[in-house]
């Protein structure tokens, strides 16, 4: 009998190049099928289609402007080839007392006015950053207080920190998922949806409360059937319990 030859698995064919890069390129996505991996190939086509449509619309902007001012031109190359310093490639072409623009110039109010706002930028900038500086020792304070206040382990206060700094940066770079507006709407709403709830609890508990007494008063009305004899007055009845309501445990409830 004929020795059976051994099997050979063929290896699994290698993914094309282009391939590898989509995967390296959208590392979220997973095709399967090849319509799939044409998609991804189409989406990544279209993107670098608006990318390169915008470079050239902007090259052209900038082409222009560098034709229109061969000094600034100059300033450009001298950056660009030979490594010069802004500044000094700008003392190279340009005399500094040319640059500010005096009264009477056609640019002069303009000038004036980006000068007015750099200065106003850079103010509020500093601002914010000492209101910055002033606020995170409080901060501090605060979620310290916050986590004593409830209990936290220095292992839960840990992840409630990296949960605000999650929030944060994602809230930073715009990411509004449809979770994170989810949260944020409930935050927005919390204390009236509790309100609401309140109101609706005490609206119950009343009701329960009136019925109570509408019942009350139909029993003693209503008697046992039995006549009361002249002269007389009936039997004192048992008194039944009124229903309980919401409110019967209140003193003993802790909030």
């Amino acid at each position: 009998m004929a020795e059976e030859k051994e099997k050979i698995i063929p290896p699994a064919p290698a993914t094309p190049k282009y391939r590898e890069r989509l995967k390296a390129r959208y590392p979220d996505s997973a095709p399967q099928s090849d319509e799939e991996w044409d998609d991804l190939a189409e989406r990544a086509f279209a993107e670098d289609a608006d990318k390169i449509g915008n470079f050239e619309k902007n090259d052209k902007v900038v082409q222009d402007l560098l034709d229109s001012d061969k000094d600034l031109a100059a300033v450009v190359s001298e950056m660009i080839v030979n490594g010069t310093p802004f500044r000094a490639a700008v003392a190279k072409y340009y005399d500094p007392e040319s640059l500010v623009a005096k009264e009477g110039d056609e640019d002069y109010e303009y000038y004036q006015k980006s000068v007015e706002d750099r200065k106003k930028a850079g103010q509020e900038f500093r601002a914010r950053a000492a209101e910055r500086r002033n606020n995170s020792q409080s901060a501090y304070d605060n979620i310290d207080a916050f986590a004593e206040k409830n209990g936290m382990t220095p292992e839960q206060k840990k992840g409630f920190l990296d949960y605000i700094n999650d929030f944060y940066n994602d809230l930073s770079m715009l990411k509004l998922s449809p979770e994170m507006l989810d949260k944020l709407y409930k935050a927005m709403n919390y204390d009236k949806d509790v309100a609401a709830a309140a109101a609706t609890g005490e609206i119950e508990g009343k009701n329960q409360a009136i019925e109570a007494k509408r019942v009350k008063a139909a029993d003693s009305a209503a008697g046992d059937g039995i006549p009361t004899p002249k002269g007389g007055s009936s039997p004192a009845r048992d008194k039944e319990p009124a229903p309980k309501t919401i409110f019967d445990d209140l003193p003993k409830r802790k909030f």
